[in-house]
């Protein structure tokens, strides 16, 4: 199958490109499409290839600015990752009902969303970038982090810290009765980010 404007993935990049534009009317520029897990690594290495402006349609006008990062790269480098590698230990030791691994899940998904954010604004985006519509930035690999962050509390957080710069993240998982499901589990609507409908599956990126 080529792609076409049919193609959720086409589709996502599309909106991208059109809310770097400046499309008005939207509350934020963030986009957000499920993508069948299995092929979740490779979309993103599309996509970082078509913010490289190769090979990819469709074409990166000369006034927008694509930006991947990695979020399984950030991980290591949050405050609540490393506290909970050096807690490893302590926690198993700990008594009480809550396991070792409970106890770290419910951690990471107080924090690690803010954190991740934290580590973007601080680190990956310039305060130019981070005014500015016409820069996109590629959430990507969320699905390395499951079950520790989702889409909707990244955006929340973003939206929280007023980041202008157009957002879009594929993650894995599929759309269910109009309402994105994460890896299967409870779905939602993703308010307030533009949802891709389909689900990108492999037979998009050929």
């Amino acid at each position: 199958m080529s792609q076409t404007s049919s193609s959720p993935y086409r589709e996502f990049k599309e909106k991208l490109r059109t809310f770097a534009q400046g499309q008005h009317g939207i509350r934020n520029p963030f986009v957000i499409a499920a993508v069948d897990p299995a092929v979740e690594h490779r979309v993103a290495d599309r996509l970082a290839t078509w913010s490289d402006g190769r090979k990819e349609a469709p074409e990166i006008p000369d006034n927008v600015t694509v930006q991947p990062i990695w979020l399984d790269e950030l991980l290591p480098r949050t405050d609540v990752y490393k506290l909970l590698v050096d807690l490893g230990e302590p926690l198993a030791e700990l008594e009480g009902d809550t396991s070792p691994g409970e106890r770290i899940e419910e951690t990471m998904q107080d924090r690690l969303a803010e954190e991740l954010v934290q580590q973007m604004i601080e680190h990956e985006l310039s305060e130019a970038q981070l005014e500015t519509q016409s820069h996109v930035v590629l959430l990507l690999n969320l699905g390395s982090l499951y079950p520790f962050t989702r889409a909707s509390e990244l955006l929340d957080e973003l939206d929280r810290r007023n980041v202008k710069s157009t957002i879009g993240i594929p993650f894995p998982g599929d759309v269910v009765g109009g309402k994105l499901s994460f890896f299967g589990g409870e779905s939602r609507h993703y308010y307030p980010a533009h949802q891709i409908d389909g689900q990108i599956q492999g037979v998009h990126l050929q």
